[in-house]
């Protein structure tokens, strides 16, 4: 089947799922709108724009369409399953070890072992980014985050 058809399809069901979910959730106005209507405007786009793909789909060369098969080859597994259990684990612990120490951890591992950058762009790196991130949602936008267990 043709990947374009077949991801156009899949993103025009999510597409009509929102729709359906904003109007149950009431859309109110437009001076007031509802709870609904900013849920029912995004799937009213994605579900457009999955038309235009699928339309389009049947407009190109069929020689050139690519298979959903052909979509999955070469594709490194071991790099996508590793992402996903190391934020898997930063989310079970957050709460527990902080903000701080889960952040650095996820951020140094990915660095060190999935990249293979040297230590001292691994420390420095994260350090600037959590330190960054840490400023502006403390300071600027008055949010605290979880210390964790060290108390930082």
């Amino acid at each position: 089947m043709n990947a374009e058809r077949t991801g156009g399809l899949f993103w025009l069901l999510f597409g009509c799922a929102a729709i359906y979910g904003g109007l149950d959730l009431e859309l109110g106005t437009m001076q007031e709108p509802g709870s609904g209507f900013l849920t029912f405007v995004a799937g009213s786009f994605v579900a457009c724009m999955a038309l235009l793909i699928i339309i389009q789909s049947y407009r190109a060369d069929p020689d050139a369409a690519v298979r959903v098969a052909d979509l999955w080859k070469g594709v490194k597994w071991k790099r996508a399953v590793a992402i996903t259990v190391l934020i898997a684990l930063f989310i079970v612990s957050f709460e527990t070890l902080g903000f701080f120490v889960c952040s650095l951890a996820l951020l140094i591992i990915i660095m060190r072992w999935l990249e293979g950058l040297s230590w001292k762009l691994c420390l420095l790196v994260p350090s600037i980014a959590i330190g960054t991130t840490y400023v502006v949602f403390k300071f600027f936008m008055n949010i605290s985050l979880p210390a964790g267990i060290f108390g930082f």
